[in-house]
């Protein structure tokens, strides 16, 4: 019975091993989503620094920014 109740409980029984392996998998699953996280800022960070026509629909959309000349109208 002691025996049995060692391989469950102990610090390297079933049942810590088996929850240090959730946690694994839950880790990896966030490293995954961090790096998914990071392309997606990579690719957002070269738009901004090499395609205009990004950089103006940005600041039309964002900053409401408009060219010389341009007239805005407010839609309510």
């Amino acid at each position: 019975m002691g025996c049995i109740l060692l391989l469950l409980f102990s610090d390297r029984g079933f049942i810590t091993l088996w929850n240090l392996k959730k946690e694994k998998i839950e880790i990896q699953q966030e490293i995954n989503s961090l790096r998914q996280q990071v392309a997606a800022l990579e690719k957002e960070a070269e738009k901004l620094e090499f395609d205009e026509k990004y950089i103006e629909k940005i600041a039309r959309e964002k900053f409401r920014m408009v060219k010389p000349g341009e007239k805005v109208f407010k839609v309510e």
